[in-house]
């Protein structure tokens, strides 16, 4: 990897910045091995604790393109997520998420027993999903691990787990179906309403994708590059596949609207078919 040298760097630096043990890993699409170009580095940093605001913040400052703006979160677990810091450093951006030992132990235990979250957040379009710690975990790679906290993270999540498996699929294919057979999308259909069919159809694919990766038995990698992961799936409808560009896209017709409807509900019987295969 051409970024060896600068994630040795950034690494080093992240030492800094806490007290007590740690793990450091390579996240993102360095770590998936799809990164472009475009790629920023992603980097996980699991503590027991972090040294304070100021002195961490200091720390990257010092460290950063003076340039370029710099963001350090005040709590590193302030978010269900945890905390962040953004910053440049010799032009290319570097994000970290900071995660606790504690929170990501107790995501973990929740997912095995096949319980999640699905959090409002305005970054990811149908909400940020706890399992996300899991798929996570499933493909970073450790950079500095002496704790062996990684190692053993990973060993717990080897196996997709069962209950997380049918958890995902009763709620997601229940959220896919909450409008297809619902009188207000079909009245909106007629009118044209453009901004209220939109995201029905939207939404539910989304959901519709999380049924899919459930079935497949594969951790859901994140709202990029999807389509492209879809493809590689041993099972996913072809209709979906095939009409993707046409679900997306949208125009004042009535009939246009109405066969995106129609696709969408082949597109459920088709999961609804593969449920009842593979899990009854």
């Amino acid at each position: 990897m051409k970024n060896n040298s600068k994630i040795n760097e950034v690494v080093n630096m992240l030492k800094k910045l806490v007290n007590n043990r740690y793990s450091i890993a390579l996240a993102g699409a360095h770590a998936k091995e799809t990164a472009d170009e475009q790629s920023d580095i992603d980097i996980y940093l699991f503590v027991d604790e972090t040294k304070p605001y100021q002195e961490r913040l200091d720390i990257v400052k010092q460290f950063a393109d003076s340039n370029r703006s710099v963001y350090v979160s005040k709590q590193f677990d302030e978010a269900p997520w945890g905390g962040s810091i953004d910053f440049y450093y010799q032009g290319t951006p570097i994000e970290v998420v900071i995660r606790t030992f504690v929170n990501v132990e107790r995501r973990i235990k929740e997912c095995i027993q096949g319980t999640f979250e699905i959090i409002p957040a305005a970054w990811t379009s149908n909400g940020y999903y706890t399992f996300i710690y899991l798929s996570e975990l499933s493909f970073i790679i450790p950079l500095d691990d002496a704790t062996e906290f990684i190692k053993h993270s990973k060993e717990q999540i080897k196996n997709y787990p069962l209950l997380l498996k049918k958890a995902i699929i009763k709620r997601f294919y229940s959220r896919a179906n909450v409008w297809l057979d619902n009188f207000h999308y079909i009245s909106a259909i007629r009118r044209i309403d453009l901004l209220f069919t939109t995201p029905i159809v939207l939404h539910t694919i989304l959901d519709m994708i999380q049924v899919i990766y459930a079935l497949n038995e594969k951790y859901y990698m994140g709202d990029k590059k999807l389509q492209q992961a879809l493809e590689k799936l041993n099972y996913c409808p072809n209709l979906l596949i095939d009409n993707l560009q046409f679900l997306l896209s949208t125009t004042y017709n009535a009939d246009y609207l109405g066969k995106q409807h129609q696709l969408l509900c082949m597109i459920r019987d088709d999961l609804k078919s593969e449920i009842n295969k593979l899990m009854y």
